[in-house]
């Protein structure tokens, strides 16, 4: 009854606490947002419902993080608040239990921390009430939707997080102990993030251990559908029941820990304490003896700017100083230093492999790493410094003394910057070490200063001042922190509602990308100038913070606004005027660099732009165009000036078989300038300046088979600085520009439009845009890549030094009047898609007959070259053999910057970034060699795509994306063996499964697959594997083969995925194999393999028997991820190892049995014999089937 009685008055306290209402109202207000708005959303993918319980629990999780301050200030005060009162002796004095004691306390911060978070829910509940929420966004709800997630995600969080702190605060009586056992928790978790994401081997360690269960509800949910998370609640079950019983445990753990090491007596102080209290008693009896001194007349002294500037250095020693020997500036580094390693070994990965440490690199990581926690730490000790001297009761005493506002607050901002700059030192010593460890070729110092201290230095420096401005306008440091957590969501918010100037968002730039090629590349300057406006910001919050600080018993913050006309000095005003002054003048030069020079707009005005724009054009899509069959452009690059010029022109042919009487011309890129676009025969109808598009009247229309001609005349200048995603197309080194960008574009299509779906209801527009059915036949008349079959000459120009590239023979090559020109001539046909490229370039050559092989890179980045020309190599041989002729002479990879990360194939040039496969470190054997897996998916394209291109309709993308897939399996096939294999088609499910939920269309069988990447990428790969392992390697290719023979250089009608199946389908000689294809590429189809069981026992001849015992189940599903059960009754296969499959150690040699078996749906055992012992069985082993759960496939045997 009494445990009863204190919890009830911890309630009751706790709701008379201001901060239990405003931060109730603050997650109140944040889940209202998210849920309210369609242009922020909890990370919710694709046809996702707002609030959908995926939504509901996803947004528990993410906010439980924030939340911890909050549980704080509740569970840890109701411990610490008696000493820091005075009152602990008292209470200690009552016959109150121990157990009664701590029990009260803790139930009663524990019920108000659970009510608080109730403000999630309840905030989306109200959110998607809302009448201008898209109701396609919103699903039923109901109270389970809500109650489920908080009882079985956020109330054991809360209980973990409680006791925990509870503990913490019980055994040290501090609030700062208890807010730094936070920063440990968030940095914790954010750690367990980080490993989670890099390594899918940790997965099911994380989801049983992980504090906050979001690591077992990704695993339970990583293959969910949209539809099963539409309507889905998180099951209790396995590992997400383990997790939450073990939180549950550790919970108990640490309160009874809180209650061995509480005492209801006075607590002794520790022998370090003890030791340093005599050392003080020692120090204050010295100071006290009684020393004869000469008695003088009394000096006058002066408070002016002396005595102020004498105050604000001793002041500053003194905030440093208590800074320097907290205890917890050592734990902070400590976590910052461990975060950045973690960061950095698992951040520098891509399908597992590890990257070499470029400095470019390191500094994006570290920098990404250290930003949140950054921000958590100016905002504690914003709190912790302002308020220090009330928190001790000296508060009144320190206001008294003749010393100005200025010289109070400053040494307290100092002392934050301080240590934000020391962790971001920190940072850099582990990106150097992590170097160092790694044996980086190179460490550049340069660099580290000029893109990392520098401007680290004023960021931290402007976070730290707006810390402790916060604090300043308010009632104590809770508001303070609630203050500082409204403006970090609220950046969010205007963020992803488009209001992203850099003017009025805090601490905003226009972004200042990094790479190893290219170094800053003079992106700094715009970084320069927005860090000098809100610097001269923070001198004003600074000046604003003076007239506010608070004195004396003036704490309330309304009177001091109020008396702030009292305070304003001619020093003050003047740096208020000189700071306001600075903002206008930096201001200036903002606006005019990303209005003038460049474009800016809300994703509003953009939204309504391209809605515009599509009423106004789209209907002129079916008309009649010419196409292009000559291309010739002189391209010119200046990169210092980051300006490319351009003169050119098209030859132009009707093949439409009627007259055409107008050419609708496009712009690819809105920085580009016409000074000419002249078309012979024709005139200039319509030039619509807000949208970039020319409508051209002929003055006799154009009859078919009729030639005319395209002159024009480009500039497109990269100046000054953009608001945001700064244009890195032309550049000092590493200049990579498609013609699109500087070339007219012919005609009228979907490329641009609006596709997101709830974007276009609000525009009024069709929910969607879909490509052309499979059915229409007049789709064909365009292919999906928009770009006719061309000849070109490409003469191409650069300053001396560097190397400029572009498609097609190299005719001559040049240095003349300090520019390096190449005329490049196209040997065969070419889609009119291509790129010009420019860089200080090394070239590795390697003749393969008549074909010239070479790799363009940095000179620095030479460590795949040779796996490179390898994989071309083998590439080139295996096409020819199976596919047909390869049609160049000469085939291309070519470095660019790694602001971007991916290769791209045109015709016989290969873009291919720094930060994928010149950087990849792929010298373990047991990491995944991409750099040979990429390579040769590029240069399938040659064929796929740069041969045979599909029409512009669905299953187009199968036609390139999926067979380029194919044809890099084989070759690395033929490079590692097929029991290599699986380790990339593991990872080709499993990306396929998991972007099933994040289809904004509904999802199409492989044959209408709409540029959906997760189905033509990841599902194709895995769907024609399996299809040659069953129908033949060589059967297969003899398809593809035919396919190329009947469509290269094919102008309309273009190919369809109905080519493709019809081909294969010749090939498959059995009802088994009709009805795969059928599975495969007309229906979406899922498998469910499990192996329950193994167990093996030799027999009297020394061979083993294995019996297995297998679960096997099909479904076919709806584009909205629906299933139905379907009869299974396939040849599948069995296999036995002595090691498990898709390790980098498993060879053929760990193959004892390989079999295919008839499988039905439900239970079944296998038995199979083998001469060695096995240690792994399982059906489906290598993964050539769209299993929904594929690490079921294998057990050990036992």
């Amino acid at each position: 009854m009494l445990t009863a009685s204190i919890a009830a008055f911890e309630i009751r306290y706790q709701l008379k606490n201001p901060v239990f209402w405003v931060s109730a109202l603050i997650f109140l207000l944040i889940g209202f947002g998210f849920a309210a708005s369609e242009n922020v959303s909890f990370g919710t993918p694709g046809s996702v419902h707002e609030n959908s319980p995926y939504a509901v629990v996803f947004a528990l999780g993410l906010l439980a993080t924030f939340y911890l301050f909050v549980i704080t200030s509740f569970v840890a005060n109701a411990v610490v608040r008696d000493d820091a009162t005075g009152f602990g002796p008292m209470i200690r004095a009552t016959p109150v239990g121990r157990t009664q004691f701590l029990a009260g306390r803790f139930l009663g911060g524990l019920v108000i921390a659970i009510i608080g978070y109730m403000a999630v829910p309840l905030g989306i509940a109200l959110g998607t009430a809302m009448p201008w929420v898209d109701p396609e966004t919103v699903g039923p709800g109901g109270f389970a939707t809500y109650a489920w997630p908080f009882l079985v995600i956020a109330v054991p969080n809360i209980i973990l997080s409680s006791a925990l702190l509870f503990s913490l605060a019980t055994i040290t009586r501090s609030m700062l102990a208890s807010y730094i056992g936070v920063l440990v928790l968030v940095m914790g978790y954010l750690v367990i993030s980080v490993i989670l994401s890099a390594d899918p081997s940790y997965q099911d360690a994380i989801a049983r251990y992980e504090p906050l269960g979001m690591g077992a509800i990704g695993e339970l949910s990583r293959y969910w559908t949209a539809a099963e998370m539409n309507t889905r609640l998180m099951p209790l079950e396995g590992n997400l029941l383990f997790n939450r019983v073990f939180i549950l445990g550790l919970s108990a753990l640490f309160l009874g820990f809180a209650w061995a090491r509480f005492s209801m007596t006075e607590r002794a102080p520790s022998r370090w304490r003890q030791r340093r209290l005599a050392k003080q008693a020692a120090k204050a009896a010295k100071a006290g003896e009684v020393t004869p001194r000469v008695l003088t007349a009394p000096v006058q002294r002066s408070f002016g700017a002396d005595h102020a500037m004498q105050s604000f250095w001793v002041r500053l020693k003194s905030e440093v100083l208590l800074v320097a020997k907290s205890p917890g500036l050592i734990v902070l580094l400590l976590i910052g230093l461990g975060f950045s390693a973690i960061n950095l070994a698992f951040g520098q990965t891509t399908f597992g492999t590890p990257s070499y440490p470029l400095t470019a690199d390191i500094i994006t990581t570290v920098i990404g790493s250290m930003s949140l926690f950054t921000l958590i730490v100016a905002v504690f000790y914003g709190g912790e410094l302002v308020w220090r001297e009330r928190d001790v009761k000296i508060g009144e005493i320190v206001d008294a003394t003749p010393v100005p506002a200025w010289a109070m607050f400053v040494p307290k901002i100092l002392a934050i910057f301080l240590v934000l700059l020391a962790m971001s030192l920190v940072g850099m010593a582990t990106g150097i070490g992590y170097q160092l460890i790694k044996g980086a070729p190179s460490i550049d110092g340069g660099l580290y200063l000029s893109a990392y201290v520098l401007p680290q230095s004023i960021d931290v420096l402007l976070i730290a001042v707006l810390a402790v401005f916060f604090q300043v306008l308010s009632p104590n440091k809770y508001i303070g922190w609630g203050l500082f957590l409204v403006w970090f969501v609220s950046r969010i918010f205007l963020s992803n509602l488009g209001y992203t100037n850099m003017l009025y968002m805090f601490g905003g730039g226009p972004g200042e990308p990094l790479s190893d090629m290219n170094g800053t590349g003079g992106f700094w300057v715009g970084g320069l100038i927005s860090r000098a406006y809100w610097g001269c910001f923070g001198v004003l919050l600074l000046v604003f913070a003076h007239w506010a600080w608070p004195r004396g018993t003036v704490v309330a913050v309304m009177p001091r606004l109020k008396g702030i006309g009292q305070r304003i000095s001619l020093a003050s005003g003047g740096i208020a005027v000189a700071a306001v002054a600075g903002m206008i003048g930096t201001g200036l030069v903002i606006h005019h660099n990303i209005k003038e020079l460049n474009s800016y707009e809300t994703s509003d005005e953009a939204e309504a732009r391209m809605a515009e724009y599509e009423r106004k054009y789209l209907k002129f899509a079916a008309l009649p165009r010419p196409v292009v069959t000559d291309v010739v452009f002189d391209v010119a690059i200046d990169p210092a000036e980051r300006r490319l010029d351009v003169t050119g022109h098209y030859d132009l042919r009707n093949d439409s078989g009627v007259p055409i009487t107008e050419m609708h011309i496009r712009q690819g890129d809105d920085a580009v300038e016409y000074s000419r676009l002249d078309i012979a025969g024709a005139k200039l109808a319509t030039h619509d300046k807000r949208h970039f598009h020319r409508v051209y009247r002929f003055d006799t229309p154009l009859a078919p088979g009729a030639t005319t001609r395209l002159d024009f005349t480009s500039r497109v200048w990269r100046r000054g600085f953009a608001n945001s995603g700064a244009a890195t197309d032309i550049v000092d080194n590493g200049t990579f520009v498609n013609n699109s960008v500087f070339a007219p574009v012919i005609g009228m299509d979907q490329r641009g439009l609006l596709q997101d779906r709830t974007a276009r209801r609000r525009q009024g527009l069709p929910d969607e845009l879909r490509m052309a059915k499979l059915e229409d036949v007049k789709a064909q008349g365009e292919n999906y890549v928009h770009s006719d079959w061309v000849n070109s000459r490409i003469t191409i120009s650069s300053v001396a030094d560097q190397v400029p590239i572009a498609p097609g023979n190299k005719i001559s090559d040049e240095v003349k009047g300090g520019r390096r020109i190449a005329v490049f001539q196209s040997p065969a046909p070419i889609l009119n898609f291509f790129s010009v490229q420019s860089a200080r370039y090394a070239v590795a050559e390697q003749q393969a007959g008549p074909v010239i092989l070479s790799v363009y890179h940095d000179p620095k980045h030479a460590w795949n070259v040779p796996a490179m020309l390898k994989a071309m190599q083998t590439s080139l041989g295996y096409f020819e053999r199976n596919f047909g002729p390869y049609q160049f002479g000469y085939a291309r990879i070519i470095e660019f910057p790694g602001y971007q990360s991916f290769a791209q194939a045109f015709a016989g040039t290969m873009p291919y970034s720094e930060s994928i496969g010149f950087a990849a470190d792929v010298r373990d054997p047991e990491t995944i060699d991409y750099v040979s897996y990429v390579t040769a998916h590029e240069f399938g394209h040659q064929y796929w795509a740069h041969q045979v291109v599909g029409g512009d309709m669905q299953g187009s993308t199968l036609l390139s994306e999926t067979l380029a897939q194919y044809s890099a399996l084989m070759v690395m096939k033929q490079l590692y063996g097929e029991d290599k294999i699986r380790r990339f088609l593991k990872f080709e499910l499993d990306q396929y499964l998991a972007g099933r939920k994040g289809d904004v269309l509904d999802e199409q069988p492989m044959i209408r697959v709409e540029n959906q990447q997760h189905i033509h990428y990841r599902k194709g790969s895995v769907a024609m594997y399996l299809l040659q392992h069953r129908l033949g390697e060589d059967a297969v290719n003899r398809a593809l083969a035919r396919l190329v023979a009947r469509y290269k250089f094919k102008p309309a009608p273009y190919a369809r995925s109905l080519d493709l199946i019809a081909e294969l389908r010749k090939e498959a000689k059995t009802p088994e194999d009709q009805a795969l294809i059928t599975d495969l590429f007309e229906k979406i189809t899922i498998y469910d393999f499990k192996a329950k069981e193994a167990v093996t026992a030799q027999l009297p001849d020394l061979t083993y028997r294995t019996r297995i015992t297998i679960e096997a189940a099909k479904f076919t599903a709806d584009g909205k991820g629906n299933e139905r059960p379907a009869r299974l009754a396939e040849s599948i296969e069995v296999g036995v190892f002595t090691d498990r499959p898709g390790t980098g150690a498993f060879a053929k040699a760990n193959v004892l049995s390989m079999k295919r078996y008839p499988i039905r749906s439900g239970k079944q055992v296998i038995e199979v014999v083998t001469k060695g012992k096995p240690t792994f069985a399982g059906i489906d082993p290598y993964n050539f089937y769209i299993d929904r759960d594929s690490d079921d496939n294998l057990v050990p045997v036992s």
